[in-house]
């Protein structure tokens, strides 16, 4: 199940913080922020105990007069540095997230540092000849090689030897203390990315992103997703559950005599819903049984809501895409989103719910 907790007191305090010490300071039209913390959790693993990419705190901050957003995440415990994605869009009636508006995927890399290094290495000194008119000792490590009669002169020998230098070379190797993680913020419906890096210590629990442009313009969003290593679910924050309107009551009207349902009326169960997801080339054919008003579908960056039907089939997927996550609506409530893996032609392997 999503790990779901805000506290109004955090994002009291964390909207100070951000605004800073100036004392003309204030809100604008369109700028929101989307802040909370979360409660560790010892979640069934296979790692076991605590997961050290446990979320501690997240705040996600849009000032529409810059067209600015700005992302903060602290951690319980030094991190890994494994990939982790951020999705932001809008709640759901039933409390669940739908996070199609932003996407902001964050991923480290080495930061590399230029030093000279100073080292002594051996060399190997050839053999040297020496040819002289008279037989007389050359000195400490000449040897005597006999009378050369092609030369008619007199042959010495030093033996090859290893002697000893100084060299000086630079290295470019990572930072033994400092590495950068790289957040790269898409948006629906505008080409490419944005990109903020982050420089940290290798001990760091907290970390700071900022993005600005132009066609941030009219950003909105009431929830996000984080999805972390280690954790099949992610972090959830996203506005509380809206109770369905309860139907208006005739008082004229008699008493009902059964027991309140009418055994003649056509019910959605979405417990009876199966699908499975097989790839075709580039194409994945969604086929699902049962019965249901809409469905929802994602797929990694991408996600829409669409009628119900039986065979669904996405275009232009990549052979990295191994799962789809879908929910199915009865005109009222969601489901929860179900991950199904994607087989290969030929292959079943259907995901019942």
């Amino acid at each position: 199940m999503p790990i779901r907790r805000t506290s109004a007191a955090f994002i009291s305090v964390l909207a100070i913080a951000l605004l800073g010490a100036a004392p003309a300071a204030q809100a604008f039209d369109g700028d929101w922020t989307i802040a909370g913390e979360f409660a560790r959790t010892t979640t069934p693993s296979f790692a076991g105990g605590f997961n050290p990419n446990d979320i501690n705190q997240v705040a996600v901050t849009y000032d529409n007069r810059a067209k600015q957003l700005s992302l903060d995440l602290s951690y319980f415990e030094v991190p890994g540095r494994d990939y982790v994605a951020v999705s932001l869009g809008a709640g759901q009636p039933d409390g669940s997230c739908l996070p199609d508006a932003i996407t902001i995927n964050i991923s480290s890399r080495d930061l590399m540092t230029t030093h000279d290094v100073t080292e002594t290495v051996p060399y190997w000194v050839p053999q040297q000849d020496r040819y002289t008119w008279y037989n007389t000792w050359q000195g400490y490590s000449w040897t005597y090689a006999g009378y050369d009669p092609w030369r008619r002169m007199y042959h010495w020998i030093k033996s090859g030897y290893w002697a000893y230098r100084t060299v000086t070379h630079t290295v470019t190797e990572p930072d033994p203390n400092h590495y950068e993680r790289v957040a790269d913020l898409g948006r629906s419906g505008v080409d490419g990315v944005l990109e903020s890096v982050a420089t940290l210590d290798l001990g760091s629990t907290s970390m700071h992103w900022t993005f600005a442009s132009p066609l941030l313009d009219g950003t909105t969003a009431d929830c996000l997703e984080i999805r972390v290593p280690g954790r099949a679910s992610p972090f959830v924050l996203a506005p509380p559950a809206t109770p369905p309107p309860a139907d208006p009551v005739d008082p004229g009207a008699p008493a009902d005599p059964g027991s309140g349902t009418d055994p003649g009326a056509d019910e959605i169960d979405l417990t009876d819903v199966t699908v499975t997801a097989t790839r075709r080339g580039t194409k994945i054919d969604l086929r699902m049984t049962g019965d249901a008003e809409r469905i929802g579908i994602r797929v990694r960056k991408s996600s829409k809501t669409v009628s119900f039907r039986s065979a669904i089939t996405l275009r232009n997927q990549p052979a990295v895409v191994r799962n789809v996550s879908v929910r199915f609506s009865d005109g009222t409530d969601w489901s929860d989103w179900e991950r199904v893996p994607v087989q290969e032609a030929g292959r079943t392997n259907p995901a019942s719910r």
